[in-house]
């Protein structure tokens, strides 16, 4: 009795400790939270990619005036996907700068339908941080972003993306963009 005693301890044990593992890694499939902000690293266990990103953002400007916008398209170079993202833009003090336009007022579109949400990061103004909603595999993402009205100099926007809970890469960094009047 007392060695099926300790096979159902051990066993309780070990399903404890697996469902505990699932859950660290599956935690943010609901988007990342503000504790992200500012370094934009996932906190799945598992380390960064260290290696180039199969992730481009692609903008549809490479300048743009104060209070424009800028489409941003977030997508796979081949045909893979991703489950996670992050993206700000950032001023050269590291600080979150404009806002994302929010969902589409008709969310019909699949385009948009469940993909990603805003969220308010620190030391920025509301929504100036896009995420995934979900973690269902997405292809792209096409995000609208707003420059703020006081915009004065050059900025770069950041991403992280997750291809799933292990593999990600983070901090991504597009080429500067300017600033006209």
């Amino acid at each position: 009795m007392a060695v099926n005693g300790k096979l159902t301890m051990i066993l309780l044990v070990s399903l404890a400790t697996f469902g505990c593992l699932i859950l660290s890694v599956e935690c943010y499939s609901d988007g990342a939270p503000t504790e992200v902000c500012e370094d934009m690293l996932p906190k799945h266990g598992a380390p960064a990619q260290t290696g180039p990103s199969p992730y481009t953002l692609t903008l549809n400007r490479k300048s743009v005036k104060p209070g424009e916008s800028v489409t941003l398209t977030l997508a796979a170079k081949d045909s893979g996907k991703f489950k996670g993202f992050l993206v700000q833009a950032r001023d050269s003090t590291g600080s979150p700068i404009g806002s994302f336009m929010p969902l589409p007022a008709s969310k019909t579109n699949n385009e948009f339908k469940g993909k990603w949400k805003l969220l308010s990061c620190p030391k920025g103004p509301a929504n100036n941080t896009a995420t995934h909603v979900n973690s269902i595999e997405k292809s792209r993402v096409i995000l609208t972003w707003i420059a703020p009205k006081n915009l004065s100099q050059s900025f770069k926007f950041l991403y992280t993306v997750a291809k799933n809970g292990g593999e990600y890469w983070v901090g991504i960094e597009t080429e500067s963009i300017s600033v006209t009047k």
